[in-house]
């Protein structure tokens, strides 16, 4: 009897893990990966280039086009960018945040349609970018603290917005157009782990922020989806990286099982179709795609 019970708990424990590692899948062979973002059909992986400088005006910069099962299409999709990090699409096109220049390419046959400037605001470091009302774009800069509103169909004219709150390095950007209101997290100033989490809503050309969590980090990329946000967190700079679920009702925190930590968990993207979060693992060349 006992060998009995102690195989149907072997074989039960088996099974378990077999169903969540089914549900991971890595995918090897990128340069610093930084976000993920999709067009609904296609998934695109930003590389920062062959080494992490996220500020070097290198040029060995490049987009991944993979598939919804995780296959790499084209490995270099969109070459000659210099360190690309926060993406997505709007209307066809792949908008990229480029160090100081946010680009843009037709997903259809990836030539580029924009190209504007930020160079003027003394940025070096645009990061985050969502697509927020009446198809304009928000997006992070996180070098100077502040965050811009385009307008990518009006000759891509941008504004600053203004802000009385300290937002210590905005990062991860997003946006829930049902109430306007936008979640942001931050990696911190001063090389230390004192990035922010919070939300906000945009009145005019003001930016109106506040705290939603007490737990400090070097936060990255940031999903919100049904009363509830998924942001990831470096922890450092080693293999220790987690990304954190909050209750927005209840303010309660928790970690995602991963089953790993993850080296430099950068900008995520919530797949609602496939129910998967896509995180690119920055330290170690690899997105995982994981089940939720």
């Amino acid at each position: 009897m006992r060998k009995y019970v102690f195989g149907l708990i072997l074989l039960v424990l088996l099974f378990v893990l077999a169903a969540c590692s089914a549900k991971t899948i890595k995918v090897e062979g990128f340069s610093a990966p930084e976000s993920v973002t999709s067009d609904g059909t296609y998934f695109y992986v930003s590389n920062v280039g062959e080494k992490l400088r996220p500020m070097d005006k290198d040029g060995d910069g490049y987009i991944s086009r993979l598939s919804a099962d995780g296959k790499v299409i084209e490995r270099k999709f969109i070459t000659g960018l210099n360190a690309p990090k926060g993406m997505t699409v709007l209307d066809g096109v792949l908008y990229i945040n480029d160090i100081d220049h946010i680009k843009g390419y037709a997903v259809a046959d990836g030539k580029q349609v924009l190209d504007l400037d930020f160079s003027v605001d003394g940025t070096s470091f645009l990061n985050g970018m969502t697509v927020i009302d009446d198809g304009k774009l928000l997006v992070s800069a996180t070098d100077i603290g502040s965050l811009f509103v385009v307008d990518p169909t009006s000759a891509g004219s941008f504004h600053r917005l203004e802000c009385d709150t300290d937002l210590y390095g905005p990062n991860g950007l997003s946006y829930d157009s049902k109430t306007g209101t936008v979640y942001l997290c931050s990696f911190g100033k001063d090389n230390q782990p004192n990035g922010i989490v919070g939300k906000g809503h945009i009145d005019g050309n003001r930016f109106y922020f506040e705290k939603t969590c007490r737990r400090d980090g070097f936060y990255d990329g940031m999903v919100y989806s049904d009363g509830e946000v998924i942001f990831s967190d470096w922890v450092d700079f080693k293999k220790e990286g987690v990304l954190i679920r909050q209750d927005l009702e209840t303010g309660k925190l928790s970690t995602l099982e991963l089953g790993e930590k993850i080296g430099g968990p950068a900008d995520l993207y919530l797949d609602t179709k496939g129910k998967r979060i896509w995180i690119p693992m920055m330290l170690e060349n690899k997105v995982m795609i994981v089940g939720y």
